[in-house]
C-alpha cells in the first residue's frame, strides 16, 4: 500500500467527480443560468469541505488508507467504548497483552482481558497491534521472571526458555487475527544510541535477544508484521541513528523485521514535521514499514499562545502530514482516548503539567480541535 499511490488516486476521484457533476449539471441547466448558478455552487470546492468537515475520523482514515489508532482498555465506560468503535481503524491493547498482565505467575495465563479487546476490535472491523512481546522497563516484565532468573543456574538459558514459551503463547494465541506486534519494546537507552545497561535481555542475550524474539514470533505467526517500538526517537538524532543502525544489522543477517515505531510521546516539545518526515523517510528507505504507536501532545506546550488549541491542532497536523508524505508510513495511533485517560497526568516527567489534554477528545469526549485537524489533513 503506497501513499503516493493512495493520495494520487483519492485526488483523482474527487476532483473527476466533481468535473462531471458540473458538465451533467451544465447540460441540464442551459436554459436557465440562475439554476446553473446555484447548481455549480453546490458542487464547488467549497460545499465538498463542508462535507468534509463532516467525516468522522474513522471515514477519513480509510479515504486516505491510512491506520489511525487508539490504545484502548476493557475499563473504559460505554461512551468511550462507543468512541473508540466509531471514530478509529485500529486497535492497539494498552496494557492487556503485557507479560505481567498475561502472567502474573509461572505458566499461568490468563488471556481474558486480552480476548475481549481482540474480540471487540473485529467485531468492529478494526486492525489490532499486539503490544508488546518484550520490554524491561516499567510494567513490561513481570517481578517473578526476575526472580525465576536470579534462583537458575544457568540464567541465559532459563530467559531463552521463558521468551521461546511467552512468544509461543501469545503470537499463536491470536495468529491471523493480530496484524502487527511490537515485538521489542525500547531496547535502547532513553538518552542514546546504545543499548539500555538495565535491559536485563540485553544484559543476558546480548543482541541475540532481538533475533530470537523476532524469529519466534514469525514462526508463531507468519503473518504478522513484525516491529520494534522505540521512544524520544524524534528529538535525538543519535538515538535515532542508532535506532537504524540496530534494525539494519538485524535486516542484514535476515531476520524478519517488518517495521519501526516511533511512539511520538511529544510531552518535552511539539513535533517538528521536517524532521519527522526525514525519520520516517530514512525507515521506508530501508523497506521498513513505520507507524506512529503512541502518540500525544500536551496542551501545555501551547501555553504561550493565544489559542493553545489551535497550537495542539496544527502539531497533530504536522504528525500526520509527515506521516501521509511518506510511503511506508502506514498507521498512527493515539496513546490514550480522551483528556480525562491520559498516562502523562501521572508520569513523573509530565505530571507537573497536569492537566496535560493530550489527546483529540477532551475530558467531556467531545472533539477538540485536534480532531478537526487530523480530519482535514487525512482529506487532503
Amino acid at each position: 500500500m503506497e501513499v503516493a499511490t493512495r493520495h494520487t488516486r483519492w485526488s483523482l476521484l474527487s476532483g473527476g467527480y466533481v468535473a462531471d457533476m458540473k458538465r451533467i449539471l451544465a447540460d441540464l441547466s442551459r436554459n436557465g443560468a440562475i439554476l446553473l448558478l446555484l447548481l455549480l455552487t453546490a458542487c464547488s470546492d467549497d460545499s465538498d469541505q463542508q462535507l468534509d468537515a463532516r467525516t468522522s475520523l474513522a471515514d477519513a482514515a480509510r479515504q486516505a488508507e491510512l491506520q489511525v489508532g487508539v490504545a484502548f482498555g476493557n475499563n473504559a465506560s460505554a461512551g468511550r467504548r462507543t468512541l473508540a468503535a466509531s471514530e478509529f481503524t485500529s486497535i492497539t491493547p494498552e496494557n492487556a497483552m503485557k507479560w505481567p498482565s498475561l502472567a502474573a505467575a509461572p505458566g499461568a495465563y490468563d488471556f481474558s482481558d486480552a480476548d475481549q479487546l481482540v474480540d471487540f476490535a473485529l467485531s468492529n472491523g478494526q486492525r489490532i497491534r499486539g503490544h508488546t512481546l518484550f520490554w524491561h522497563r516499567s510494567n513490561g516484565l513481570p517481578s517473578w521472571v526476575r526472580d525465576e532468573l536470579e534462583e537458575a543456574s544457568d540464567p541465559a538459558a532459563r530467559l531463552r526458555e521463558l521468551m521461546v514459551d511467552h512468544t509461543a503463547r501469545v503470537v499463536g494465541r491470536y495468529a491471523g487475527r493480530i496484524a502487527q506486534w511490537d515485538v521489542i519494546n525500547e531496547p535502547l537507552a532513553l538518552v542514546s544510541g546504545a543499548f539500555d545497561p538495565e535491559n536485563i535481555f540485553y544484559e543476558l542475550l546480548g543482541e541475540e535477544y532481538l533475533d530470537m524474539a523476532l524469529l519466534e514470533a514469525h514462526a508463531a505467526d507468519p503473518s504478522a508484521e513484525l516491529f520494534i517500538n522505540e521512544t524520544f526517537t524524534e528529538f535525538q538524532a543519535e538515538k535515532f541513528d542508532g535506532l537504524l543502525a540496530l534494525a539494519q544489522r538485524l535486516l542484514d543477517r535476515g531476520i524478519p523485521l517488518h517495521g519501526i515505531g516511533l511512539q511520538g510521546h511529544f510531552f518535552l516539545r511539539a513535533p517538528d514535521e521536517t524532521i519527522l518526515r526525514d525519520q520516517l523517510q530514512r525507515i521506508a528507505d530501508m523497506g521498513l514499514l513505520s507507524e506512529i504507536t503512541e502518540l500525544d501532545i500536551p496542551l501545555p506546550l501551547f501555553s504561550e499562545r493565544a489559542e493553545p488549541l489551535e497550537g495542539q491542532a496544527q502539531a497533530y497536523a504536522d504528525v500526520f502530514d509527515a506521516c501521509l508524505a511518506v510511503d511506508l508510513c502506514t498507521g498512527i495511533t493515539t496513546w490514550g482516548l480522551d483528556d480525562a485517560n491520559t498516562w502523562l497526568d501521572s508520569f513523573v516527567l509530565s505530571a507537573g503539567n497536569a492537566p496535560n489534554r493530550p489527546l483529540l477528545f477532551d475530558q467531556e469526549l467531545n472533539a477538540k480541535p485536534a480532531y478537526d485537524s487530523v480530519v482535514e489533513a487525512l482529506l487532503r
